[in-house]
């Protein structure tokens, strides 16, 4: 397994993300989580139409790099562009596809905590509120009642998230050298 220096919380809040046009990428050389958004993956693409992309593709994309200077975007959306196509090229070796979580996962979450609930008239309230459409909502409205609950809900949930995204950097051959927090503990 390969040590990386990874901000954990980082990764688990892309694994929680579920921002549309949004997508997470994980730099398996820095550690570091990568957000492209569509607006600028459209973009990069538009550009990738005005050049020979088999010929580009294979350097550095001095061409890309010019024709991105002639548009008139301001200059984070250049950037953006530019992340986009690092990934594009580098994608499947040095950025992956980070994962959201499975919303099955997160109700399983929920089930899980009910059960270690020793307030009998708490659980059957959590039992109720995770029936049908609105679960997660109004899990968490009962849970603002029961301030201890409400926290050990949180840690639980953390706890399970931490482990997963841990797995996951496991599964892609990587051990983490970072706390649970960024990479400057």
């Amino acid at each position: 397994m390969r040590q990386l220096n990874v901000n954990l919380d980082d990764l688990a809040f892309a694994f929680e993300s579920s921002f549309e046009e949004t997508h997470n990428y994980f730099d398996r050389q820095t550690g570091e989580v990568v957000v492209v958004m569509d607006a600028a993956r459209r973009e990069l693409e538009a550009l990738y139409e005005e050049l020979d992309v088999e010929e580009d593709k294979a350097g550095e994309l001095p061409a890309l790099s010019s024709l991105l200077e002639q548009q008139d975007l301001p200059d984070w959306q250049k950037q953006a562009v530019l992340e986009a196509d690092e990934i594009d090229r580098g994608y499947g070796t040095r950025f992956i596809a980070v994962p959201q979580v499975d919303s099955h996962e997160a109700y399983g979450d929920m089930e899980d905590l009910i059960t270690t609930v020793k307030n009998p008239h708490l659980r059957e309230l959590l039992e109720v509120a995770i029936m049908g459409r609105g679960a997660f909502r109004r899990f968490k409205d009962v849970l603002l009642n029961y301030p201890h609950e409400r926290e050990r809900w949180f840690a639980f949930r953390d706890a399970r998230m931490a482990e997963q995204v841990r797995e996951w950097l496991a599964d892609h051959d990587i051990e983490p050298i970072s706390g649970t927090g960024g990479g400057d503990d």
